[in-house]
C-alpha cells in the first residue's frame, strides 16, 4: 500500500478552516451594514450573537455527521451551507428587514461554519493521535487567524463598493476555495497510524473504550468540561464587546483602541497553538488551570489599569482565552476516545454559545445599577476560577475511575 502523507489533507482541513472563520469579521462589516441597510444599531448588534449561536449548533450538527460519514462529506456540507448563507445574505436588498440577514448570514453562515469547524479539527486530530493537543490548536489557530488576514482586506473592499457586492464576492470566492479544501480532506488508514510513535498511556482517560455520546453524558467529566467551557468562555464574552471604547476612556487614542482589537486576533491565534501544544506535554487539566488562573488575574487588572498597560492586559486576555479554545476539544478527545469525537465534543460546545448570552446579559444589568464595569470584571474573575473548580472535580473523578 502506497504510504500516505498528511500534508494535503492537512492542508485542505486548514484552508477550509480559514474560510469559515471569516464569519467572524462582523465588527468591519457592522458599520456598512448600518448605513447601506438602513437598520437600527440595536437589531445590528444582536447579528453576533445569533451568529455565535447557530455556530455551536453547527458543531453538534457536523459533530454528528462526522462520527457517520467521515470529514470530507461534512466539510463540503458546511461550505456549501457558509457560502450559500453569505451569498444570499448578498442579495437582500437596501431597506429590507433585517430578519432576512439573520437567516442567511447568523443561521445558515453560522451552522455552515461550525459543521466544517467541527469536522476539521476532528479530521486534524485523527492525522495526529499522538500529538492532539498540538492538531487542535493547528485548527483553531487558523480559525483564529481568519479575522487578522481578512479584516484589512475586507475593509479595502468596502471602500470601493458596497457591503452587498462585497458579501456576493467573499462567498464566490470561499465557496470555490472551500469545496477544493474539502475535497482534499481524507482520514488516514491503519498503516499510517500504525506507523507512528506510541502514545503514552491514556491516563486522562475515563476508559480504553470509546464512549458514544449517550454513554458520556452519564460521566461527571463530560458536565465538569461543559461547564469549564462555559465559565471559562465568560471572561472573553465580556471583555470583548468593550476593548475599543474602555481603551479610549483608559488613555489610548482611538487609532491605538483600534490596533488592540486587531492585534488580540493574533495573540488569540497564538495561545491557541502555543498552550495546545504544551498541553501535550504538561497535560490538559493542568494547561487549563494554568491558564484560567491568568485569566482571573487578567480581568482584575481590567478594573484600574489603562494606556499602555490596558493594551497589554487586553492582548493577554486573548492569549488566554485562546488555548483553552483548542485544548479542549483535545481533552474531549482524550476522555471519550476518538470514534464519537465529533458528536461528544459537539454538545460541550453548546456551553460556548450559552455563555455568550447569558455573561452579556448579566453584564448589561450589572452596568445599569452601577454605570461602571467593575463589577463586570470581579464576574469576569469568579468565572475563571469556577472554571478550576470544574477541573479539580474532573480529577478527582479520574482518580476513582483509574483507582
Amino acid at each position: 500500500m502506497k504510504k500516505q502523507s498528511p500534508v494535503l489533507p492537512i492542508a485542505g482541513c486548514l484552508v477550509a478552516q480559514l474560510c469559515v472563520g471569516i464569519l467572524y469579521v462582523w465588527s468591519v462589516l457592522k458599520p456598512a451594514a448600518i448605513s447601506y441597510y438602513g437598520w437600527e444599531e440595536g437589531s445590528v448588534n444582536l447579528v453576533a450573537s445569533f451568529m455565535l449561536f447557530a455556530f455551536c449548533l453547527g458543531n453538534l450538527l457536523g459533530g454528528a455527521l462526522n462520527d457517520k460519514v467521515g470529514p470530507m462529506k461534512v466539510c463540503l456540507l458546511g461550505m456549501v451551507l457558509f457560502g450559500g448563507g453569505i451569498l444570499l445574505s448578498s442579495l437582500i436588498p437596501a431597506g429590507a428587514s433585517i430578519v432576512l440577514f439573520y437567516i442567511s448570514y447568523c443561521v445558515l453562515g453560522g451552522l455552515g461554519s461550525g459543521v466544517t469547524y467541527g469536522a476539521v479539527l476532528s479530521g486534524i486530530q485523527k492525522w495526529f493521535p499522538h500529538r492532539r493537543g498540538f492538531a487542535s490548536g493547528l485548527g483553531a489557530s487558523t480559525f483564529g487567524l481568519a479575522t487578522v488576514v481578512f479584516s484589512p482586506i475586507i475593509a479595502g473592499m468596502l471602500k470601493s463598493m458596497s457591503i452587498s457586492l462585497t458579501l456576493r464576492i467573499l462567498s464566490i470566492v470561499f465557496l470555490a476555495l472551500g469545496i477544493v479544501a474539502s475535497l482534499l480532506i481524507k482520514l488516514p488508514n491503519q498503516d499510517y497510524l500504525d506507523a507512528l510513535p506510541k502514545p503514552t498511556a491514556r491516563k486522562a482517560s475515563l476508559t480504553t473504550r470509546d464512549m458514544p455520546l449517550s454513554q458520556a453524558m452519564r460521566t461527571v467529566p463530560f458536565w465538569c468540561l461543559f461547564l469549564g467551557i462555559f465559565f471559562y468562555n465568560g471572561t472573553w464574552n465580556l471583555v470583548t464587546p468593550l476593548i475599543k471604547g474602555l481603551g479610549v476612556e483608559r488613555g489610548l487614542s482611538e487609532a491605538l483602541a483600534v490596533t488592540c482589537v486587531s492585534v488580540t486576533g493574533i495573540t488569540n491565534a497564538a495561545g491557541r497553538l502555543i498552550m495546545s501544544s504544551l498541553s501535550d506535554k504538561l497535560g490538559r487539566i493542568n494547561t487549563l488551570n494554568l491558564l484560567s488562573v491568568m485569566t482571573a488575574v487578567m480581568a482584575i487588572l481590567l478594573i484600574f489599569v489603562g494606556g499602555y498597560a490596558y493594551f497589554v492586559v487586553i492582548l493577554l486576555t486573548a492569549f488566554a482565552y485562546g488555548g483553552p479554545a483548542a485544548i479542549n476539544p483535545a481533552t474531549s478527545t482524550d476522555f471519550f476516545g476518538p470514534k464519537h469525537s465529533g458528536a461528544n465534543y459537539g454538545v460541550i460546545m453548546l456551553a460556548l454559545g450559552l455563555s455568550s448570552i447569558f455573561f452579556n446579559a448579566v453584564s448589561n444589568v450589572m452596568y445599569a445599577a452601577t454605570g461602571a464595569y467593575t463589577m463586570t470584571f470581579i464576574m469576569a474573575a469568579i468565572s475563571a476560577v469556577a472554571t478550576i473548580a470544574c477541573m479539580l472535580v474532573i480529577n478527582n473523578s479520574l482518580k476513582k475511575w483509574n483507582a
